[in-house]
């Protein structure tokens, strides 16, 4: 028998994940039997970004209500909005690019901690993969990035379109200021209810229709380890049921309801209190004990 190839990334994710898991489920459980109380809801209405505070400890859901409504979303630590947020490239690393429940957002480096945890995902994904492949989703990342008003001129020949960066700026401008909407111009976005397949060959997404998978009254819901600033843009392209152009994106509101248990915030993941420097200061600071692998010698 063939000795087992070692699978450093199977492996590092277990590692990592394993002492986090347990708090989400435990929140999860309270979720699903009703030990929370409402503390905030509002409703996120189309073409408009919102932003709110999210402390740490709380429960946010994001909710169908009138339609299928992707929603572009994005993290940032409330003490430190500049340095440190929720990452795609370190949360798809140690998850993977399409999620759903059990998935920890990291933050950036040198921090690398779980900011945020999937914790419930009330949409039929069976569903989602009987109608488009087992490869399909509706949670994921791509790129590092989100819809730019930039992309859809390019696309449908409009100027000055709503796009999620739109939406996220005006969110951080609600909820922070200039400075820290003007950092973020390309947000990487936590995408929910958008329906895609990393499917084609070389590797691309397919977009699918929002309908008949998300629901009215369908949710996910998330835990917050950290005090948190947080933005949120309703896509343009709401349902998906439409790309043929822009003016035929459909879009629908989106409930927004904030938990914590029902005595007070739930319990959230330790900081691990990573050493490693910041890539600039370890530079400038002449990379100090610097560790490295092998230099290969020719053959």
């Amino acid at each position: 028998m063939a000795e087992q190839e070692y699978d450093l990334v199977k492996h590092a994710k277990r590692l990592i994940n394993k002492p986090y898991n347990k708090i989400a489920d435990q929140a999860k459980a309270a979720s699903i039997a009703g030990k929370v109380k409402l503390i905030k809801e509002f409703t996120i209405e189309p073409y408009n970004g919102k932003g709110f505070e999210l402390k740490k400890g709380q429960i946010v859901r994001y909710e169908i209500i009138e339609g299928p409504q992707i929603i572009d979303c994005m993290y940032l630590v409330k003490s430190r909005p500049t340095k440190e947020w929720a990452d795609t490239f370190h949360s798809s690393s140690l998850g993977s690019h399409t999620f759903t429940e059990g998935i920890h957002f990291y933050s950036n480096s040198p921090w690398c901690r779980p900011l945020v945890s999937f914790i419930r995902d009330t949409v039929d994904n069976g569903m989602i993969r009987e109608l488009y492949g087992e490869l399909a989703a509706h949670s994921y990342v791509l790129h590092n990035g989100s819809c730019s008003s930039g992309l859809w001129e390019a696309i449908y020949g409009v100027v000055d379109s709503y796009s999620c960066h739109v939406g996220i700026a005006q969110g951080f401008l609600e909820v922070a200021d200039e400075e820290v909407a003007r950092f973020h111009i390309h947000p990487p976005s936590f995408m929910h209810y958008q329906v895609v397949a990393f499917d084609k060959v070389p590797t691309a997404l397919t977009y699918y229709p929002g309908k008949p998978a998300i629901k009215i009254g369908d949710f996910v819901e998330l835990l917050a380890h950290e005090d948190l600033l947080v933005s949120v843009s309703p896509c343009p392209m709401g349902d998906q049921c439409d790309t043929t152009a822009y003016e035929n994106f459909t879009c629908y509101p989106v409930r927004v309801a904030i938990y914590e248990s029902e005595d007070g915030p739930f319990e959230t993941a330790p900081d691990p209190q990573r050493k490693t420097m910041n890539a600039v200061d370890f530079n400038l600071a002449d990379r100090p004990k610097m560790v490295t692998g092998k230099i290969g010698k020719k053959p």
